[in-house]
């Protein structure tokens, strides 16, 4: 009897190894994007000792930036690395910011730990689409008489990138890890546009001239990068050639489920 007790728990004993060694995928909530609002899950799959694939996919409802003063901050920083187009007439603190994004992974766990414990080296791909209405203003003059413009426009802004990321996955038990994005940056291409749809019919060809020039020089907007069209229906501005974007990945947190 003593003898099939032993061998029954030798028996539990390999199949309770076995399942932790097979528990080679990972679901993640990003704890740091639920932060700003946005509901981000990644699906990591361990392909070998120290190599694993993952996709994560977030989402943003248009809405009020939680933290405008940070956004404002962050905006103006960018500001001054953008030379065709100036964000200092933009209401920041009162856009509403929506976005969805998809961001395909493969990573290279080192260390004896293996995938997907320790720190690793990621090749990243991201595709994101950030839309939402921007109002902005204008001083200008009408007949003599000054007037401010205020304009809510709906963009679109929508980037391709790819880049490297190096970052470290806790374990928290057997089922739960911590995967912290350390540090990266992604290289890629922009595209932008916006539409300001006013009713522009009373007011004469003049003053539509006179308005395309100031939204130019108060946005200092570089005409060889976007276009701007100024008619009765409004005011349009898009990309007129492929636009360059550089990026920084990092500080997220997300809380993982091993199965």
């Amino acid at each position: 009897m003593k003898k099939k007790l032993v061998i029954l728990f030798f028996i539990l004993i390999s199949i309770h190894s076995f399942a932790q060694e097979e528990r080679r995928k990972v679901l993640k909530i990003n704890l740091s994007a639920a932060a700003m609002g946005a509901a981000t899950l990644q699906y990591e799959r361990v392909l070998g000792n120290h190599f694993s694939l993952a996709l994560g996919a977030g989402y943003r409802p248009k809405s009020l930036f939680p933290y405008a003063k940070d956004l404002e901050k962050y905006v103006d920083f960018a500001d001054g690395k953008i030379d065709y187009i100036s964000f200092d007439n933009v209401k920041k603190a009162e856009s509403k910011i929506g976005m969805y994004h998809i961001t395909p992974e493969m990573r290279f766990y080192f260390g004896s730990k293996g995938a997907p414990i320790g720190t690793y080296l990621s090749i990243f791909g991201k595709y994101n689409d950030f839309h939402g209405d921007v109002p902005v203003f204008v001083d200008t003059d009408y007949r003599g008489v000054p007037v401010r413009l205020e304009l809510p426009v709906d963009t679109k802004i929508q980037t391709a990138s790819a880049g490297l990321m190096l970052g470290h996955q806790f374990r928290l038990g057997n089922r739960f890890t911590f995967d912290c994005y350390i540090i990266g940056a992604h290289f890629g291409r922009v595209s932008v546009h916006g539409e300001s749809n006013q009713n522009l019919e009373g007011f004469d060809d003049d003053f539509r001239t006179r308005l395309r020039d100031k939204i130019l020089t108060t946005f200092k907007i570089n005409e060889d990068y976007l276009g701007l069209v100024v008619d009765n229906q409004g005011v349009r501005i898009d990309n007129v050639r492929q636009l360059n974007y550089l990026n920084l990945r990092g500080f997220g947190f997300n809380l993982g489920y091993r199965f």
